[in-house]
């Protein structure tokens, strides 16, 4: 794991988070531009829409759906400046 100090408070963006859990299917999206790798996908049982790595999904059907291979929330910390974090996981550069 690697150790991270906040050096800017930050509010989450994401107060109601797309969270996935292993097997489940989203509609597969468009991909971001700025961030490659992110797929904005909407799930199929809940409805609720967001970025997923592109990585944990497997190839869309002929009907744009896909699905998950890895349980994965896009939950978003809300920080204050100077608190101490640990980076679980780093991909398509973002942390967990």
């Amino acid at each position: 794991m690697q150790q991270y100090i906040v050096i800017k408070d930050h509010a989450s963006n994401y107060p109601d988070p797309i969270i996935l859990q292993k097997g489940q299917e989203v509609r597969y999206g468009r991909e971001d531009t700025q961030f490659p790798y992110w797929i904005f996908c909407k799930s199929v049982s809940t409805s609720k829409e967001g970025w997923v790595p592109k990585q944990i999904l497997t190839s869309s059907d002929n009907h744009d759906i896909a699905k998950v291979i890895e349980n994965y929330s896009a939950h978003e910390l809300t920080v204050t400046q100077g608190e101490i974090l640990w980076g679980l996981k780093h991909l398509n550069d973002w942390t967990y």
